[in-house]
């Protein structure tokens, strides 16, 4: 098994390779040499792409769980350039306190509205198991794709009948007014693609377009569009937000502090990530909304929701908050009932 420090150089020393080769390789050198093997590659790749996008949709986990329309449904929304893992600890929480719970899994890299798009179509697909009301948590970009369905008016006609109403967004670590980070992007999906339990060697191409990230990009029209709109009455906003602890910003200072006169994107990217002490990714002030209840708590993008070894006993600070604000409404239809 590789270590941190040995992915870290064959990821530079994979970078420095498709450097090397985008330089110096004419196209031409590596294009095929015959119209039958075009053909071939092409038949090929579509089938590859066809197959590997059949994980994409709307999947139930509660397998081993009686299906009861009473449960309680969960769903799972990931954010951009997710190797997977980033529900190894809630998933398994949420399924031992009896949710029924379901992940959405989506081609993180196209356009947000084309992912909210896809998710507006499941919820529809699946209205029958899902029941009347759902409950989402959603982890970075996944809060925006989320907003978009409830939100742009695309998704609106008759939603009412055709898909369940979302009663409760739970948002963590999500750029609701973006992150400068969206334009260092290309790096980290190379080595997350590279070192993902799920990796395909058509990762890039099917994931999308990468017009996710310009949309995470602060200012963008995107961004602008979707916090015009108001929030949905019938629908929770709450947002949870990660804070750099002072070893950990130490950390990232010192391995952001070389690039600040590269250029003004380098800059951009050191005051979000230093100055506005957020979680390494996201700005606290780029998370909150106005209209969403926000809590705030010590930890990286990733470490507030998950661990990083599969065998750490640690316990995610975010997972015993997402429970208890899951198990809000139960309490209090409970003590109705009881009345």
């Amino acid at each position: 098994m590789m270590t941190g420090n040995k992915k870290n150089r064959a990821f530079l020393l994979l970078f420095k390779v498709l450097l090397f080769l985008s330089l110096f390789i004419p196209l031409s050198a590596i294009s095929q040499k015959s119209d039958g093997y075009n053909g071939l590659f092409e038949e090929y790749l579509s089938s590859q792409v066809e197959r590997h996008q059949q994980q994409f949709g709307l999947h139930r986990r509660s397998l081993e769980l009686p299906y009861k329309r009473t449960h309680t449904k969960v769903i799972l929304i990931h954010g951009l350039d997710d190797p997977g893992k980033v529900w190894m600890n809630l998933e398994p929480a949420l399924l031992a306190q009896g949710y029924d719970v379901w992940v959405f899994e989506y081609p993180d890299d196209q356009a947000i509205h084309k992912s909210a798009d896809l998710l507006n179509r499941e919820m529809k697909k699946h209205r029958f198991q899902l029941g009347e009301q759902v409950k989402v948590v959603a982890h970075s970009m996944g809060g925006l794709v989320s907003r978009e369905m409830l939100t742009h008016p695309d998704f609106q006609s008759e939603a009412a009948i055709q898909r369940p109403t979302v009663h409760q967004l739970i948002m963590v670590g999500t750029p609701n007014h973006g992150s400068h980070l969206a334009r260092f992007r290309f790096f980290s999906e190379i080595r997350d693609q590279l070192f993902s339990d799920k990796f395909h060697w058509l990762g890039g191409l099917i994931d999308g377009d990468g017009q996710a990230g310009k949309d995470l990009i602060p200012g963008s029209d995107f961004l602008q569009q979707l916090n015009a709109r108001k929030r949905p009455n019938n629908t929770e906003y709450i947002v949870i937000a990660g804070v750099l602890s002072n070893k950990e910003l130490k950390g990232l200072s010192l391995q952001l502090k070389p690039l600040i006169n590269f250029n003004e994107r380098a800059k951009a990217l050191y005051n979000d990530a230093i100055i506005s002490l957020g979680d390494g990714m996201v700005p606290i002030e780029s998370a909150k909304l106005a209209d969403a209840r926000f809590y705030q708590m010590t930890g990286t993008h990733l470490s507030i929701i998950r661990n990083i070894f599969k065998d750490s006993q640690r316990v995610p600070p975010a997972i015993p908050l997402i429970i208890e604000l899951l198990g809000e409404e139960l309490l209090i239809q409970t003590m109705q009932i009881l009345k």
